[in-house]
């Protein structure tokens, strides 16, 4: 493109600057000569480029404000484009049907109590636990079974045990 200059060190060779302060960042005004005679006054204005057929007048698009009017995908654009989303979407499709997919539990064989005066889910859980096993866990087993949200029991409610 060339040399840029910067506007405090151009001169016009037609003009003379007028004189400034300096050390001042004011832009210099210019002065044509008086014998100076502009060469294009008789020459016909040029004719306004018109504007692109794609885009309505007066109004910007998106594209324009981008600087990408007019660009247009060629087809291996638009398979390239493709092969994206979908680089994109199958790993979300895969990880929805992964999080869908599980067994259900192992049945289990079991009896029907009523609960009499005194006994308590904890004593329950101490019967049925596993040699090793946590009472506690015992107790959420015991409450997962029985669709329990709390460990009260009373007196006469159909809790279901475990056979042993």
């Amino acid at each position: 493109m060339g040399d840029v200059i910067p506007l405090r060190q151009y001169t016009p060779a037609y003009g003379q600057a007028y004189a400034t302060v300096p050390g001042s960042s004011a832009v210099r005004a210019y002065r044509p000569d008086p014998g100076y005679t502009q060469s294009r006054a008789s020459a016909p204005p040029r004719p306004r480029p018109a504007a692109p057929s794609y885009a309505p007048r007066g109004r910007r698009t998106f594209a324009d404000r981008l600087g990408l009017a007019g660009l247009r995908l060629t087809r291996r654009g638009r398979v390239v484009l493709v092969l994206l989303a979908m680089l994109v979407v199958a790993p979300m499709a895969t990880w929805g049907a992964t999080a869908v997919a599980s067994s259900p539990g192992e049945p289990t064989e079991v009896r029907v109590h009523a609960v009499q005066p005194g006994e308590t889910l904890w004593g329950f859980a101490e019967q049925v636990a596993k040699p090793g096993e946590d009472v506690r866990q015992a107790v959420a087993r015991l409450q997962d079974l029985n669709k329990m949200t709390s460990g009260t029991v009373r007196v006469g409610e159909l809790l279901l045990l475990p056979k042993e």
